[in-house]
């Protein structure tokens, strides 16, 4: 995992005179892999990407619908 370093022309003055002319550079307090756990079944992965993707079009159907219904009533009100 790599850490940001801050430019020494961007440190204030106080640190420039502890750190000379390099960069501030960080180092990790924690082992990355005791932060991140990541548990990924694939196929448990790839059926709920496939139903999020079933679903997001089944809303887009429906405003769809709702766009063309609005446009129906509109439509009716300026012709009164």
């Amino acid at each position: 995992m790599k850490l940001p370093k801050i430019k020494n022309e961007d440190l204030p003055q106080e640190l420039r005179e502890i750190l000379g002319d390099n960069d501030a550079e960080f180092d990790a307090i924690v082992d990355p892999t005791d932060i991140i756990d990541v548990q990924l079944d694939p196929d448990s992965y790839f059926e709920d990407r496939h139903k999020t993707a079933e679903l997001l079009i089944e809303s887009r159907k429906k405003l769809e619908e709702f766009r063309q219904q609005e446009r129906k009533v509109k439509k009716t009100e300026t012709s009164e």
